[in-house]
């Protein structure tokens, strides 16, 4: 019943999708996902509509999962070769942590066997089991169900690699190329981080978002009716607290993963037009900590405050 509806819906797409129709929604952008030959995902992930339109508002959505593509697209080309130097034809397993509605599981599971010419295994897990099943229902709508499985646990308490073996029936537990989260809320990214580091996982690409303890314990401090110094007008201003304090806790969490044996990068998960959450961290494992980071980090931490971020501790 599904392959036939699939059938049928991708005939639709390529009939609507003309060269024309096409260059006209791409103009001069080179895409690695488009809507004649994507459709599938796409109509998962609610971008095209039962006739294969997409209509103005579901552009900007289209647009964002072009954009995470391409910009990992140097990490996982990097990933591709460690996989294929060290277990030549073995598939890519990633780890989407905290994954919500899978926007990014899916959108993996799709691009990297298309672009890099690899097989890849993706495990999404999310605490959540109403939205688990939400996950695996548009997994199915994908055609994606024999890449993709789910899991509704708490990420502290899960077996990441038993998980794998039992997911995909495999003879023994794997090792993890890559942990993903897109948007996991507050301590939920540090969760991620510490899973990742703890897999030595090649990979990590992480997208925070309401990053709120940094924000919390700066309230404590304003409190207490400690001396005030230099950044105590930030921490007694509840708007700037919280702004700064996502910001200083992202760069906390780059100085960490740097001493945890990373390169990390702060980039543009989307362009700003789109939404104000736009920052990604993304790390390759080096095995190589940087010396430096940690004594940045205690830096950054006396000067803010004297607080940190219970990350800190969990990477000691």
């Amino acid at each position: 019943m599904r392959d036939e509806w699939a059938e049928r819906f991708a005939e639709r797409a390529r009939e609507h999708w003309t060269p024309a129709r096409t260059a006209e929604l791409v103009r001069d952008k080179t895409l690695a996902v488009l809507p004649g030959e994507a459709p599938e995902l796409l109509r998962a992930l609610g971008i095209l509509h039962r006739d294969a339109s997409m209509p103005p508002a579901e552009r900007r959505k289209f647009f964002q999962i072009n954009h995470m593509v391409a910009m990992l697209g140097p990490s996982l080309r990097e990933l591709v070769a460690a996989r294929e130097a060290s277990a030549p034809g073995e598939p890519l397993r990633i780890v989407d942590a905290a994954c919500g509605r899978s926007y990014l599981t899916l959108l993996l599971a799709h691009a990297i066997p298309r672009l890099h010419g690899v097989p890849v295994q993706v495990l999404g897990v999310d605490r959540n089991p109403d939205v688990i099943v939400e996950s695996e229902r548009r997994t199915r709508a994908a055609g994606l169900s024999t890449v993709v499985k789910h899991d509704a646990s708490h990420l502290g308490a899960l077996d990441v690699r038993r998980a794998f073996r039992e997911a995909f029936a495999l003879a023994e537990a794997p090792s993890v190329d890559a942990v993903v989260a897109l948007h996991a809320c507050d301590t939920a990214t540090d969760d991620a981080i510490v899973l990742g580091v703890g897999l030595d996982a090649t990979l990590l690409a992480l997208a925070p978002c309401c990053q709120a303890e940094l924000a919390r314990k700066w309230s404590e401090v304003a409190a207490s009716g400690a001396t005030p110094d230099a950044f105590a007008p930030i921490r007694r201003t509840p708007h700037l607290r919280r702004e700064v304090a996502s910001l200083v806790t992202d760069t906390m969490r780059q100085l960490l993963i740097r001493a945890a044996g990373y390169e990390c990068w702060a980039l543009e998960l989307v362009p700003t037009e789109h939404t104000p959450k736009n920052l990604m961290l993304r790390a390759m494992n080096r095995r190589a900590p940087d010396a430096n980071a940690r004594a940045e980090y205690e830096a950054l931490r006396a000067a803010t405050g004297g607080v940190g971020i219970g990350l800190a501790e969990r990477l000691r």
